[in-house]
């Protein structure tokens, strides 16, 4: 490889790092260098993508016209192409798609990040990636983008809140991976994205985001530290600038974060258009500038004039050559849709979650009548659109899969024999356009008023499907339906899963991944999203989601981790192997399944630090695991903690620090529905232990300090009211610097910090 790379040019080098069509990287046949077929992404194969690389790639026009437009309409159905030009648009792309993969079998649809994150299960999230890696690999897609999208749910209004998988960084961490894994087992690159903090769609080129430095380490990093460390192969960096600067031009960001200090030796490709000034791009670190075809001269004139670093760019052609070397290959392999349906079914089946059912509204009896209603009463919304947009023949109906399991089920009618209302709000998602506002549209509920009084009017079940891309503020009407359930855009077997689900064959074990607000003005980032023209502050600084609910006192219409089950479950105890720990301890949970039926669920462990000198939440999650437990069952759950999970990021030290003191641990079933706890003690040593390094306002306001100190002061005839004037007017200072103002002898000082360190913390 070194070797070929030294044969290139510097213009070769530049061809290199640009993009060569419009998801396709340089073809360079005089070199021995193939082309990267890439392609979103993390929902199954983006059509609108593939066929318009197709004329990219071969030189022609026609991306986003109304012929292709026409084309993606009808593929599967061509006798309905409108006219001639998108006749002979469809046979010039069906013939290259069959010589690339011949078979034909249609793309599956998959859940989005978002419905993933709620199976809180990271093996059925694997099987989702196997099924994408194989899709990809038939189809000859190189590079598949977005597997996985790790972007923070800061405000559920992004436009693409969907593709994410939680507000909490450890759900993220914990099953992101998972994905990455399952993707490259089929020899193709996973790519995570976007790196970092892309948080909105709003002015989404170039909107600057002023983040706290804690912020960032602690809430939206992770994820993207966890697939490096999964291996991923690619990183996406973003749109949005941090602090200022570009995520494309942030060497801090690509090189000294991402590869020097996380170990990343992958790709860094831009996302498309993300690139606003080529040569600072390559110098931060970012190799492979798209959407292609790129013109070289800006890299050209750059390196003639000195603004281009050789080396820099060498590094990125390295980097292209070794992408290409690994994963450049044909399109091979077939596509098992019994496979991919069932990783499909089992994603939706665990993700969809159900958040209220009172008085056992659910499930349903077979004989049930059932009168269905809403917009996509008939067909799902199965995906987003944009990046995530897909089109198949696979996706199974709603109206359909419910006739397979009840008595009978009428379409937008209510006979007289219907028993059940079911009504499915729709809500989609967009990249390129956040949400104004959460609350139900108006013509649903004027819609809503009619039927359910209707319906109670008859006695019948009332019954929630939000099929949904986002919460959505339910207000008053959340207490007139009986049963909700949260199905978020499922996928192509979402339709079954939730059949299923109603009528009893499948016990829901979804749990939110994210806070369910109950207006709008509820939530942490209602003045700070999406920000004043191009520019938003990130206010809320580590207090997103539950952390900010929790720390407010507030109640949100359902908590972080919230999921009902048809068994009914407890947390009956929480205990821990060691009481005093220096570097890591295992917390086992016991759980007991008291109903009739086997379910499953989930077990959360949160950590809090009630006397900390950071500011931090009332909880944060730490560890968790889906388990199953059979009916009148008790199981337990054994979790590993390290002193690390302890840590909180430092900004004014810049690093990540465990405080000595007690932790509270508790287990429970959401972040509101703590039923266990106990207490531990971290025995470390932190630049917050009691010493010279000690505040005198910390000092004076703890007792045995205080006194310690002042005999000291006594004993040495120091002035002490040279710590009370200190006190009053700097108390920062430290206590080091009133003895070294007081002349005290740094030998004698030395003992009094000694002592000073033995006062265990509360």
């Amino acid at each position: 490889m070194s070797e070929q790379n030294q044969k290139l040019t510097p213009q070769q080098q530049i061809r290199l790092v640009g993009g060569g069509s419009f998801f396709g990287s340089a073809h360079m046949p005089e070199a021995g260098i193939p082309r990267l077929q890439l392609l979103d992404g993390g929902t199954g194969m983006n059509f609108e993508q593939l066929f318009g690389d197709f004329l990219s790639f071969a030189g022609k026009g026609g991306i986003g016209s109304d012929a292709l437009r026409a084309v993606l309409a009808h593929f599967y159905t061509p006798e309905q192409l409108p006219n001639e030009d998108s006749k002979a648009l469809y046979e010039w792309i069906y013939a290259r798609l069959k010589e690339r993969f011949p078979s034909m079998t249609p793309p599956g649809c998959y859940p989005p990040g978002i419905l993933l994150g709620a199976t809180w299960n990271p093996e059925v999230i694997e099987a989702v990636g196997e099924a994408l890696g194989t899709e990809a690999s038939a189809y000859g897609v190189n590079v598949l983008l977005g597997t996985p999208n790790v972007n923070l749910h800061r405000d559920v209004r992004n436009g693409r809140l969907f593709e994410g998988y939680s507000e909490d960084p450890c759900v993220v961490a914990a099953l992101a991976p998972s994905m990455v894994r399952g993707v490259q087992k089929f020899g193709v690159a996973a790519n995570v994205k976007h790196f970092a903090a892309n948080n909105q769609e709003t002015n989404r080129l170039g909107i600057n985001e002023m983040i706290p430095e804690r912020a960032l380490h602690e809430l939206y990093y992770p994820g993207f530290r966890a697939c490096v460390d999964a291996g991923v192969a690619t990183v996406m960096s973003a749109y949005n600038r941090i602090n200022g600067v570009p995520c494309t031009e942030n060497h801090a960001l690509l090189t000294e974060l991402l590869r020097d200090e996380w170990g990343f030796d992958g790709l860094v490709m831009s996302d498309w258009g993300a690139v606003y000034h080529p040569a600072a791009a390559v110098n931060a670190g970012n190799d492979l500038q798209m959407p292609g075809p790129v013109s070289p001269d800006a890299l050209t004139a750059a390196l003639a004039d000195g603004s281009l670093d050789p080396a820099a760019l060498e590094r990125s052609a390295q980097r292209m050559l070794r992408l290409t070397e690994r994963y450049a290959r044909p399109a091979q392999g077939e596509i098992s849709e019994e496979i991919t349906d069932k990783a499909a079914y089992d994603a939706a089946a665990e993700g969809i979650v159900m958040l209220k059912n009172k008085g056992g509204c659910c499930p349903l009896a077979a004989e049930t009548h059932l009168a269905l209603y809403g917009k996509h009463a008939e067909w799902l919304l199965t995906c987003g659109e944009g990046s995530a947009g897909i089109h198949t023949t696979r996706n199974i109906g709603l109206a359909d899969a419910l006739a397979c399991r009840f008595a009978s089920v009428a379409l937008h009618t209510m006979p007289q024999t219907a028993d059940a209302l079911v009504y499915v709000y729709g809500l989609p998602g967009q990249e390129g356009n956040d949400l104004k506002t959460i609350g139900v549209r108006k013509e649903v509920s004027e819609e809503w008023e009619i039927l359910l009084a209707e319906a109670e009017a008859k006695g019948m079940k009332k019954i929630l499907l939000l099929n949904v891309a986002a919460p959505v503020a339910l207000g008053e009407w959340e207490q007139r339906f009986d049963a909700v359930f949260c199905l978020w855009l499922p996928g192509m077997q979402g339709a079954n899963a939730i059949a299923d689900i109603l009528c009893g064959k499948v016990n829901p074990s979804g749990k939110l991944p994210l806070s369910w607000p109950k207006c709008l003005e509820q939530m942490p980032t209602y003045l700070n999203f999406p920000g004043d023209g191009m520019q938003v502050c990130y206010g809320e600084g580590i207090f997103v989601g539950y952390r900010w609910y929790d720390k407010r006192e507030l109640a949100p219409l359902y908590p972080f981790g919230h999921g009902l089950s048809y068994s009914d479950f407890t947390v009956d105890a929480i205990t821990s192997d060691r009481s005093l720990f220096a570097d890591a301890l295992h917390v086992t949970v016991t759980v007991t399944n008291h109903s009739r039926q086997d379910g499953k669920t989930v077990v959360q462990l949160y950590v809090t630090d009630p006397y900390s000198t950071l500011t931090k939440p009332v909880r944060e999650l730490k560890a968790f695991r889906k388990i199953m437990v059979a009916a009148g069952s008790t199981e337990q759950v054994t979790f590993s903690l390290s002193v690390q999970d302890f840590a909180s990021y430092d900004p004014d030290l810049h690093t990540w620090v465990t405080e000595e003191g007690e932790y509270v641990l508790s287990a429970g079933l959401s972040s509101r529905e703590i039923q266990a706890s106990c207490t531990v003690y971290a025995d470390v040593c932190s630049p917050y232990t009691y010493g010279k390094n000690t505040s005198v306002k910390v000092m004076m306001e703890t007792e045995p300090l205080r006194e310690m100190v002042k005999a000291f002061f006594v004993q040495h005839s120091m002035p002490w009211p040279a710590m009370l004037s200190s006190y009053e007017y700097t108390p920062q200072d430290k206590v080091s610097k009133i003895l070294g103002d007081c002349g005290c002898d740094p030998r004698q000082a030395a003992v009094l910090y000694r002592q000073m360190s033995a006062v265990e913390k509360p």
